[in-house]
């Protein structure tokens, strides 16, 4: 197959963006997002949210997504206290996350996972042979890990979540990196971030790294000598301290490259030309997310048949009309639900009826004044009164 400039491919680090989904919106809320029967659903919602914000941004021709078995990988055969000490995986994580892989699977959405590997090591597999072809490759995580993989002629890069993931923009917190911004925010080249957390190692995977030698020494040494192999064939002309450490932490600069490194050669069944957005079967979708008590986005199909590379007239057959509701945005329309509208894990579709909104800031003592007179007159338990501030 012959790739053309209009070939993009968009890689899902699947496990990175359904932990921050969780969190993003278990936040501040008992439990979670549930549906009136119990079912956790802040994975689901999260996921699916941002993943539609960003295809209706990027308009990738291609996609897959990529999970975590959750077995030992060969890391684990090299360390066995390799991720060792994190916090168990929450209890309702797993339902929500089978859930979130059931509707993927009926979008018609490629899941990739490989025995022995982690997904990281399949989004670099998948980026090195859609990049060989000449295919731009979009990659969206919120692992820095991912940074070593963006290449020097820009063809992959980096849909980079930051900690500002949350409920109400997922997508607008996901910054583009390619080389320049990679250097501007780590102060080192993408090709060297494999060699950075050799000497600085990383918490987070229990990767040792040189003991004593923090961010600071670890850019500065590598933008003398370059790389990891450089530093210790000049190891002579560095002096003191710095000396001392690297000396007695070789073993485990070696050890913590190796186990930082991203494996870009998985024996993967698949390739890029498998994961042509085709579209996918709206009755096959429609009952989970009937299930998972998502009205919104029932009322999106159309426009996420269109975004998936598929047709909306199947859809709006289903829906039993030929052209996109009035409701359903089409076309450039953005993706992003509104807000503050959670109403649609709560309920059926007609017991949120539209209302008309008349913001008014309240910037002084006397506008405070009168809206507490206003609610004191809310006393009319048919028409309740919602609360919100943002602090």
């Amino acid at each position: 197959m012959n790739s053309t400039a209009s070939d993009k491919l968009l890689l899902i680090d699947g496990h990175s963006l359904a932990f921050r989904a969780y969190y993003a919106f278990a936040k501040g809320r008992d439990g979670g997002l549930r549906t009136s029967t119990g079912i956790p659903t802040s994975v689901c919602f999260g996921f699916l949210k941002s993943l539609l914000e960003t295809v209706n941004v990027e308009r990738p021709t291609y996609m897959a997504i990529a999970f975590d078995l959750g077995g030992p990988t060969y890391r684990h055969d090299a360390d066995d206290t390799y991720k060792a000490g994190r916090a168990e995986t929450p209890e309702d994580f797993i339902p929500d996350l089978n859930n979130l892989q059931d509707v993927l699977t009926a979008l018609n959405l490629p899941i990739v996972i490989a025995p022995g590997y982690e997904a990281d090591d399949v989004i670099g597999t998948l980026a090195r042979k859609a990049s060989q072809q000449g295919w731009q490759v979009k990659i969206l995580s919120g692992d820095r890990d991912l940074f070593q993989l963006v290449d020097d002629a820009g063809l992959v890069r980096i849909l980079y979540l930051s900690n500002a993931f949350g409920a109400a923009r997922t997508n607008a917190n996901a910054q583009e990196f390619g080389p320049s911004e990679v250097v501007a925010k780590l102060e080192i080249r993408p090709d060297q971030v494999v060699d950075y957390k050799a000497l600085c190692g990383d918490a987070s995977d229990n990767i040792p790294g040189v003991k004593g030698i923090g961010h600071k020494t670890a850019v500065q040494l590598l933008r003398e000598y370059d790389s990891l192999s450089s530093i210790y064939a000049h190891l002579s002309d560095i002096k003191g301290a710095v000396q001392k450490k690297l000396a007695e932490g070789h073993h485990d600069a070696l050890h913590s490259q190796y186990m930082a490194q991203i494996h870009l050669d998985v024996p993967l069944e698949v390739q890029p030309q498998d994961f042509k957005l085709c579209g996918f079967n709206p009755q096959a979708v429609t009952p989970l997310l009937e299930k998972l008590e998502f009205q919104a986005f029932l009322r999106q199909l159309p426009n996420w048949q269109q975004q998936l590379g598929g047709t909306d007239a199947a859809t709006n057959a289903v829906n039993g009309s030929d052209s996109a509701s009035p409701a359903t945005p089409s076309g450039d329309a953005d993706l992003a639900l509104a807000e503050d509208d959670d109403t649609w894990f709560f309920g059926p579709e007609d017991a949120t009826p539209e209302v008309t909104l008349s913001p008014q800031i309240i910037d002084t003592p006397a506008k405070l004044e009168d809206l507490i007179r206003q609610l004191q007159t809310c006393t009319d338990p048919a028409t309740p009164v919602a609360w919100d501030t943002e602090t």
